[in-house]
């Protein structure tokens, strides 16, 4: 039923596509719908939807696979109570996450014109190049591959956790500190009128800081980075069911971060994992490194190329990982006046390979819609 229910919705936006004008719309969750209850509280409400035409060829198994869906919907709910606290929400589904659920859930507190203290399940201190890139925003098809690699090796594929913490905002400077426990999965809760013996849990906590500073009088360009360490042993730093702690950091520099923002776009980016050691691991050591060049041949179109190159830890393939990826952007919104990465359509191959094996090499083909409302 949901399922075509979402296709139902597809269509009848694919149908009014080309007459329809633009409207104000979510670019960001500082945007959307305004429903104001009276002078101190306020609703805001906005929604995107990215379905996927996708082929994989992977010359590994000999065997190749195509579809149609919804990669990813969300739907987000800011809250406003006065100047000083406001409530984000934010629910996603889709083809790639399964059954809808909270993927945020944060209360806010601004506590100065450029601090904000920040709690529930929240992105917190990250490489630049994965939530902290907003949805939107993104290059290509997806995120680097180095950073899904990454998310998936410690905190899990949405990048969130449950924790506190503490941002500064300003024009020229973002920081995060932020502390958390160590995993997405576990929300602590602890009854004291539960009747049931309380189970052992692990507590140790982790913490993190992350850091990007945009250089005045050049715009779009901006560097920083972020480091943390992770004492929670979660399942995705497990070897052998026995989970690990580590330490990670990253850097990055940027020339214009987000898609179609100026004629020249390039980033840099390094993520490393280091994991405690493991009898049953062979590599404790995490690395990849990112570059990416896009050109704006005209306002309402973006063509980009981008390299990566990594080593995964053990379980992964020992050797060194490649992948490429070109692809472009066309711009529906960007085209009518609008914001670029409100409404586009966006192109995208890439090849992934071990080592110098061709063989085991695997093709991506993907064309995806993108609509935010």
């Amino acid at each position: 039923m949901l399922r075509t229910a979402t296709v139902f919705v597809f269509l009848c936006f694919m149908l009014l596509w080309p007459h329809v004008a633009p409207v104000a719309t979510a670019q960001t969750p500082d945007d959307g719908t305004v429903v104001a209850l009276n002078d101190d509280v306020q609703f805001r409400f906005g929604s995107l939807l990215q379905p996927r035409f996708s082929y994989l060829r992977d010359e590994r198994t000999d065997a190749e696979t195509a579809g149609f869906g919804v990669r990813r919907y969300r739907l987000f709910t800011v809250v406003d109570l006065g100047d000083r606290v406001n409530l984000f929400a934010q629910l996603e589904g889709g083809a790639g996450v399964g059954p809808a659920s909270f993927i945020d859930l944060q209360a806010n507190l601004r506590v100065s014109d450029t601090w904000t203290v920040y709690a529930g399940r929240v992105i917190g201190a990250q490489p630049r190049a994965y939530a902290l890139t907003l949805l939107p925003l993104l290059d290509s098809i997806d995120r680097p591959t180095i950073s899904v690699a990454w998310a998936t090796r410690t905190l899990g594929a949405d990048g969130r956790t449950y924790g506190a913490g503490l941002q500064h905002q300003s024009d020229a400077l973002t920081v995060h500190l932020t502390a958390f426990n160590g995993t997405n999965e576990r929300n602590l809760m602890a009854e004291i009128a539960s009747d049931a013996p309380v189970a052992e849990q692990d507590l140790s906590l982790a913490a993190g800081a992350f850091a990007t500073y945009r250089v005045p009088g050049v715009s779009g360009l901006e560097f920083g980075g972020h480091a943390s360490y992770n004492a929670s042993r979660n399942r995705f730093t497990a070897v052998d069911g026995a989970g690990r702690r580590y330490t990670d950091a990253s850097a990055h520099l940027y020339y214009g971060a987000d898609p179609g923002s100026q004629p020249v776009r390039f980033k840099a980016e390094a993520i490393g994992i280091w994991y405690e050691e493991a009898p049953a691991a062979t590599d404790d050591t995490f690395w990849g490194v990112a570059t990416m060049g896009a050109v704006r041949v005209h306002r309402a179109v973006e063509l980009l190329a981008r390299a990566e190159r990594m080593n995964e830890a053990s379980p992964g393939p020992e050797d060194t990982q490649t992948v490429l990826t070109i692809g472009g952007i066309l711009s529906q919104s960007a085209l009518a006046g609008g914001p670029f990465n409100r409404h586009r359509l966006t192109a995208g191959y890439s090849v992934r390979q071990t080592g110098d094996d061709v063989d085991t090499r695997r093709h991506q083909a993907a064309l995806q819609l993108q609509l935010v409302f």
